[in-house]
């Protein structure tokens, strides 16, 4: 049985020779450019139920996209249903058989694909560090990813990352990379989200050598913030 860490590995490899082939190097991926590229027709369908769905007809590969107002999504089910295609690469590089590997693999090595072409391992960790993190600066350049896929990219790492998800006050998503976090916040946590909430802007909260930080991606209608939480000073062994 392979490891996640495998998994992640070749995903990071097939990613890179797709992206390779359909000449991008560095900065934002455009979904639906990389698509005609790669020789798949990109085509809008307002009836169906699902985000994205592959097609093949005779030699043509289509993929059909439900239409939705934030291009983010757009990107993201296009570049997921190049990962359905290319998952089979995956599974190659591994010298595995999909019959072996349990119903929901296939969707996972497409969730890890899609990520990695519109998140690139060889160009968004560099940024990440240069940028020390900070989810609007990548997002200035990660223009075709969403704030919730660059903070989710960022648990691809060694160093231990807590990320969570709070919409309208409700805590939606948190989860952490290399060790379980607490279902609530911790006073610090709470602390830095409070004020992001609040006041609309980003906030920074250091405790004890922990360091917590909160982005406010708040729109008219809808108040969403993220929050990240690392040491600041981490051994790994």
């Amino acid at each position: 049985m392979w490891s996640t860490e495998e998994w992640c590995r070749a995903a990071d490899r097939v990613a890179q020779d797709v992206l390779r082939h359909g000449g991008y190097g560095h900065g934002a991926v455009d979904g639906l450019r990389l698509a005609h590229r790669l020789g798949f027709d990109v085509i809008y369908d307002r009836q169906q139920s699902t985000r994205g769905r592959l097609k093949q007809f005779g030699v043509r590969r289509s993929i059909f996209i439900k239409p939705d107002q934030r291009p983010e999504r757009i990107h993201w089910a296009v570049c997921h249903e190049l990962g359905e295609s290319f998952a089979v690469q995956v599974f190659r590089t591994l010298g595995a058989r999909p019959n072996d590997c349990g119903p929901g693999t296939r969707e996972q090595i497409a969730n890890l694909l899609a990520s990695r072409l519109l998140l690139p391992t060889a160009s968004f960790f560099p940024e990440a560090e240069r940028l020390e993190e900070s989810l609007p600066k990548l997002k200035s350049i990660f223009t075709t990813a969403s704030h919730e896929l660059i903070a989710n990219r960022l648990l691809d790492q060694e160093s231990t990352r807590c990320m969570t998800i709070v919409d309208q006050g409700r805590i939606t998503k948190r989860r952490a990379n290399r060790a379980n976090c607490s279902r609530e916040f911790l006073p610090l946590e709470r602390d830095c989200w409070e004020e992001a909430h609040e006041r609309g802007h980003h906030t920074e909260r250091i405790l004890d050598d922990i360091r917590a930080r909160c982005w406010a991606i708040h729109e008219p209608h809808w108040k969403r913030e993220i929050l990240l939480m690392n040491p600041l000073h981490e051994v790994l062994v």
